[in-house]
């Protein structure tokens, strides 16, 4: 078994030591490329949980009917999943181009998991739309509510 099998810390201590270093023929190319195409994926993976996040509680806040009473952690929640979208744009520029995707990919996801929470809890809801009713730029918008 390789290092980066066994203590994966200690390998990637080794793998910054032989850059830093410059002993190129040393490293291992394999599994360090492997590991920085992982790195993009955290982030776009970050980012597409944090729209899913946002979905969900517009979701919620938009069509539950009922009680209103978690109504303020819901919009707590959508705040802080804004604010989680705009660090990550802001810090990596480049997902801004992935918003799109990242929305249209996450709007089935976020309505099975308002359903399901709205029931778990046993709330009602209206039915949700078959496409995200709102733009991107609503979505991004800090003041913008649904409801």
């Amino acid at each position: 078994m390789s290092l980066y099998e066994t203590d994966f810390v200690k390998w990637a201590e080794e793998q910054a030591a032989l850059l830093t270093e410059r002993r190129f023929d040393l490293l291992d190319l394999d599994n360090l490329i492997e590991e920085v195409d992982d790195l993009a994926g955290r982030h776009r993976d970050a980012l597409q949980s944090q729209m899913q996040r946002l979905l969900v509680h517009l979701l919620k806040l938009t069509y539950t009917t009922g009680s209103r009473d978690p109504e303020r952690a819901r919009t707590r929640s959508a705040r802080n999943a804004r604010k989680e979208i705009d660090k990550l744009i802001n810090r990596y520029p480049s997902l801004r181009n992935r918003l799109q995707h990242e929305c249209t990919f996450s709007y089935p996801r976020a309505v099975r998991d308002a359903h399901d929470e709205l029931s778990d809890y046993g709330d009602g809801h209206e039915p949700f739309p078959e496409n995200c009713p709102w733009t991107l730029d609503e979505l991004l918008d800090h003041e913008f509510w649904p409801c």
